[in-house]
């Protein structure tokens, strides 16, 4: 409480000591000195502002950018294949492939070929990630879609 009273105080002091300068000036000069005042503050505020608008508008943009940058790599990623694809094993495609999709995936060697089970509610889904697996180099031999409890269910056999 003490030091809110000493600041009043100070606050108060520095009134006063404005007042009787301001008495000691002509009524013009008063009034020139409360006019650039009151206009130098507006200034200082408006450029205040300004200078938030441009820095808002800056981050908007980079927002528009990465959210562009981001949109691309999600239309590019199937894509997009490291350099060591080709050292892979056709189950570590799957399973690679199953990921990028956001699917989960069930396999089942038999010899040379690999039976994968696969359910999702949506049938671009389950043809995207097929395609993403023929385009890894695995060809399909036999494929079967059921349409069960809003979920279609898809086998296949690859090689």
């Amino acid at each position: 409480m003490k030091a809110l009273t000493q600041l009043q105080n100070f606050f108060d002091q520095k009134a006063e000591a404005l007042d009787q300068y301001l008495q000691t000036l002509s009524a013009r000069e008063r009034i020139m000195v409360i006019f650039t005042t009151i206009f130098v503050v507006v200034v200082i505020i408006g450029a205040a502002v300004w200078k938030m608008h441009s820095l808002a508008d800056q981050q908007q943009k980079r927002v528009s950018e990465l959210k562009d940058l981001t949109v691309w790599m999600q239309s590019n990623a199937a894509t997009m294949k490291p350099a060591n694809d080709l050292e892979l094993s056709a189950a570590d495609k799957i399973q690679r492939t199953a990921q990028q999709q956001g699917l989960a995936v069930s396999s089942q060697p038999s010899g040379e070929q690999i039976q994968i089970v696969a359910e999702h509610k949506n049938y671009a889904v389950l043809a995207n990630f097929l395609m993403q697996l023929s385009q890894m180099g695995l060809s399909v031999v036999k494929m079967e879609m059921v349409s069960n409890n809003n979920q279609i269910k898809l086998t296949a056999t690859v090689q």
